[in-house]
């Protein structure tokens, strides 16, 4: 149907390797022919391979296979709505031949604006329309388009002029347009209300010449879809604007305008089911988002009884997503009957479609039923079974193995083959790539090794003020747990989830979760169970006693909760040798105490060095020295300043003069803060600009000034010019700051409740961050200079690159999920990383309280993770009862995980996925046990 386009070059220099490339192009070539006879395909690739790419190369050869007739539209989460046109620029650039002439958009977020763009001719017309997830689902906020709908509806009416004299005198406040007020725009809008949509544009112009319109204000595909809809309602709410002014005109407005948002809203609703646009090519980024009825998953529908605003739009569809085997088997599904929404060529087609997911679906079930089999037995094995089940190398039974061993591996063998018949089946619908193996590619520190990077399969330990709040909590847990025991409804100690991640985030769980445990009314008639009663008020007991357990310094006290204090002690270390550091935690009050508990200990480091060097107190006077220092070193006026920028510019190779001239500033910016100069430079109270300049080569330990000039230097040559201008746009402007720097200088919801002083280079990013905040923080973070430290929550978690300066990631707090770690740690762990570019792994940092709820989570999150790709689309059971099993239940061998998880890699393409038997298939032998009974 469309072959792959010969002059895709996916090889950048410096960004992809001549191996990943040539996989991403054999995966494209696979997508377009699977499309030839299918309505849509689901790319799963592992979390950084590459994606985004391989997509843009199938857009690309969709677009000149049909003679670039119609545009591809890639719909995105708006929290990555601006990476797509970033990385179109840079693939149009690098990857595509000079001259190719294909354009795509900047993100579109409102409905409205994408059937503008899909109206314009095609001469102008965008080639790749990148919109949001929202963009359709969102309401109606453009003026002329709701002018447009309102002289629809008054097209016969008997009233029309009447009405529409009514709407010209009112517009400005019932559509809420500043440019309808006043005598001329009444004019204004009494004109357009005349003529046809379709010459709005040259209306508006002449009568705005000092604000022209960028475009036909109103899409002809919309008024056609607009002209079969019953608009009695918006006429109904036309018609209740008051005609005269009155004495409670505003209130009268206010209603009429209620009533018109309302029926607006139906209108457009309605109009956009009915638009008849046809389109080659859908892309959904992050498509697991449609597994469940939503109003995005809602978008797809393409039924006689109902149609979403995509259905019957598209002719194929390509869903991008990482987490395939997070869903369940009837969510996958979901995904795949969203394919539903293409335009289908006959209803034989479709009901083929239907018989296609219907066996998938029956193959999943018979392949998730043999592994909970086997999930069954193995949780049946004893700790005298680990030395024979750690070896395992083959599906046979063997001489020797106990009863409970060779049923599992019986149900092992099984699973293997209901597994393989089902990955069949799934193949031509799902394409997933994973990477080499982690072990080569990551160094994980769990437990306490975050401290001194040795593994001892045991967890931090609690010491000192923190003993008893711990204590209290574990007996609390105890208690909950003894009452939980065959119970429907337990009892959850939330307060015990907080405290494992920090005092503050028990604090304000603690706030928030209690309300939870005192709402004790009951139905009428409904018998309390008095052992529930009991337990919640022991747990309330047990509650106030943790609280004023709890350090009584909310500062120092606080910091030395073991893994905050961890956790610190190790970005402090990092920092020391110029290393950055992603932090991962799921509590708002944890991130926001680790932003304080770091700023504050390497605000003191700082000091330390600063006063070792110069010879002075270890305080804030020391900081003024260095201040003092950098502006007779560095001033604009003075030698130094020239002789830096010079020395500078002898690392910055391969860049053009203005981007080299601003590199120099914003080198001389950084150079200048306490955290640089502390660092890389050998400080003395009579420094030379010669002696600065030669500590350049030298520096802390790691990476001195001079190599991070030259990365830097290196990144910028191989970016496009939107991209470099963006970098060094957002690092001239980030905050830098001074000797003191409050909340008060960053986004709010960096704010804390009662800390005094933050660091500039270490920065916190939570759903709260606007989205501005959010973009420059992702931007300077990939660069050698601030933040050198990120504290994120979820929302970095997923679809944003964090590699190209950082290979270190924290996880705070755990999940019970362990794709929620293999997101967060993907965003460091991507190709081009920094650490495959300086041949070093990417080090992932997994602390856990030991004794605690938080080393349960780390036990079963580990078990879990084996158990994945196997029990593909086992829901994770987070009850108090299967936690506890699972995280007693013997580890499953690595090479049997491999064996029973599915491969879905293309032809050509080498699966790192290896058999149980290399040498010879799997099979089962059925030896007699010692006593002569069958194995099961």
């Amino acid at each position: 149907m469309w072959p792959l386009t010969p002059g895709i070059n996916l090889a950048t220099a410096g960004r992809v390797s001549t191996q990943d490339a040539a996989r991403q192009l054999r995966t494209a070539d696979a997508i377009l022919r699977s499309l030839a006879d299918q309505p849509g395909v689901v790319l799963a690739d592992e979390v950084g391979m590459g994606k985004t790419y391989v997509a843009l190369a199938v857009a690309v050869s969709v677009l000149e296979a049909t003679g670039r007739a119609n545009p591809v539209v890639v719909l995105v989460p708006a929290a990555v709505a601006e990476k797509w046109p970033r990385e179109w620029q840079v693939f149009a650039e690098h990857c595509l031949p000079p001259g190719h002439g294909l354009r795509g958009s900047r993100p579109v977020k409102r409905g409205s604006d994408l059937l503008k763009l899909l109206d314009d001719p095609p001469e102008e017309r965008q080639h790749l329309i990148f919109a949001t997830h929202t963009a359709l689902t969102s309401r109606l906020t453009d003026p002329l388009i709701r002018l447009a709908l309102l002289r629809q509806a008054t097209r016969y009416d008997r009233d029309r002029d009447k009405h529409r004299r009514v709407l010209a005198k009112h517009a400005h406040a019932l559509l809420r347009e500043r440019r309808f007020r006043g005598a001329a725009g009444q004019a204004l809008v009494a004109t357009l209300l005349e003529k046809q949509p379709g010459r709005w544009k040259q209306v508006w112009d002449r009568g705005q010449p000092e604000d022209p319109l960028d475009d036909d204000p109103v899409p002809a595909a919309l008024l056609d879809a607009v002209s079969g809809l019953d608009l009695e309602d918006l006429r109904q709410a036309l018609a209740a604007v008051p005609v005269y002014r009155t004495a409670n005109l505003e209130e009268r407005l206010k209603v009429a305008r209620a009533q018109l948002e309302w029926a607006l809203g139906e209108v457009w609703k309605g109009a956009l089911q009915r638009l008849d646009v046809r389109l080659p090519l859908l892309i959904l980024d992050e498509a697991h988002h449609v597994k469940n009825r939503t109003q995005l998953g809602d978008l797809f529908a393409n039924t006689v009884d109902e149609r979403g605003a995509l259905g019957n739009m598209f002719d194929r569809m390509l869903f991008l997503t990482a987490t395939p085997f997070q869903l369940n088997h009837d969510e996958l599904i979901r995904i795949l009957r969203r394919f539903h929404g293409v335009r289908w060529s006959s209803q034989a087609a479709r009901e083929r479609f239907d018989d296609q997911v219907e066996e998938i679906q029956n193959g999943l079930n018979r392949s998730r039923a043999a592994a909970l089999r086997l999930e069954r037995a193995w949780s049946r094995l004893e700790e005298s079974d680990a030395p024979q089940v750690a070896s395992v190398g083959t599906f046979e039974i063997e001489e020797g193995q106990s009863e409970r061993v060779r049923t599992a591996i019986t149900a092992a063998a099984a699973a293997h083959d209901e597994l393989r018949s089902a990955e069949k089946l799934l193949r031509p619908w799902v394409i997933r790539h994973t990477r080499a193996s982690r072990t080569r590619r990551r160094d994980y520190h769990p437990g306490r090794a975050i401290l001194d990077g040795r593994d001892t399969g045991s967890g931090l330990t609690v010491e000192g003020d923190a003993v008893l709040p711990f204590l209290l909590a574990a007996r609390a847990e105890a208690i909950a747990n003894l009452h939980n025991a065959g119970k429907a409804s337990p009892v959850r100690g939330y307060y015990a989830y907080g405290l494992a991640s920090s005092f503050e985030a028990y604090a304000d769980t603690r706030a928030h979760r209690i309300a939870e445990l005192d709402d004790l009314e009951t139905p009428d008639g409904y018998t309390p169970d008095t052992s529930a009663t009991a337990a919640e008020d022991q747990l309330r007991w047990y509650v106030e006693r943790i609280k004023t357990a709890l350090p009584h310094d909310t500062v120092d006290g606080w910091a030395a909760h073991p893994k905050v204090a961890a956790t610190v002690s190790r970005v402090v270390d990092l920092w020391r040798r110029g290393e950055k550091v992603l932090v991962f935690c799921f509590y708002r009050e944890t991130g926001r105490a680790l932003r304080n508990h770091i700023s504050r200990a390497i605000r003191r480091e700082i000091i330390d060095r600063a006063a070792q060097a110069l010879g002075g107190p270890a305080g804030d006077d020391v900081l003024a020295e260095v201040d003092a220092i950098a502006e007779r070193l560095l001033r604009s006026d003075v030698s130094g300043y020239d002789a830096f920028r010079e020395r500078v510019a002898s690392y910055l190779n391969g860049l053009d003069d203005e981007t080299a001239q601003r590199a120099q500033d914003i080198a001389v910016r950084f150079m200048r803060t306490p955290s640089f100069l502390t660092r890389y430079v050998d400080l003395s109270p009579n420094l030379t600009i010669e002696g600065l300049l030669a500590g350049l080569d030298r520096g802390a330990a790691g990476a001195t000034f001079a190599d991070q000039i030259s990365a830097f230097a290196a990144a910028l040559a191989q970016q496009v010019d939107k991209e470099r201008d963006d970098v060094l746009h957002a690092l001239a402007s980030i905050q830098t700051g001074g000797i003191r720097v409050t909340s008060e200088h960053f986004d709010t919801s960096e704010h804390s409740h009662d800390r005094e002083v933050l660091l500039p280079n270490v920065r916190l990013v939570n759903g709260e961050a606007k989205p501005a905040t959010r973009e420059t923080l992702m931007q300077t973070f990939n660069t050698p200079f601030f933040p050198e430290v990120l504290i994120a929550s979820s929302v970095m978690a997923e679809g944003v690159d964090l590699h190209h300066a950082c290979r270190h990631v924290i996880h705070h707090d755990l999940d019970w999920n362990p794709s929620t770690l293999e997101q967060r740690t993907g965003r460091v762990d991507r190709i081009g990383s920094r650490a495959a570019r300086v041949g070093q792994p990417v080090v992932v940092y997994e602390p856990y309280v030991g004794g605690t709820h938080d080393e349960k989570m780390f036990r079963v999150v580990k078990d879990r993770e084996r158990w994945f790709g196997i029990v593909m689309g086992e829901s994770p059971d987070s009850s108090e009862w299967a936690t506890e099993r699972q995280a007693a239940r013997i580890p499953l061998p690595p090479a049997l995980a491999r064996a029973l998880t599915m491969d879905l890699a293309t032809p050509g393409v080498h699966d790192h996925r290896r058999p149980l038997e290399p040498e010879r298939p799997c099979r089962r032998r059925r030896n007699p046990s010692p006593r002569g009974a069958p194995a099961r």
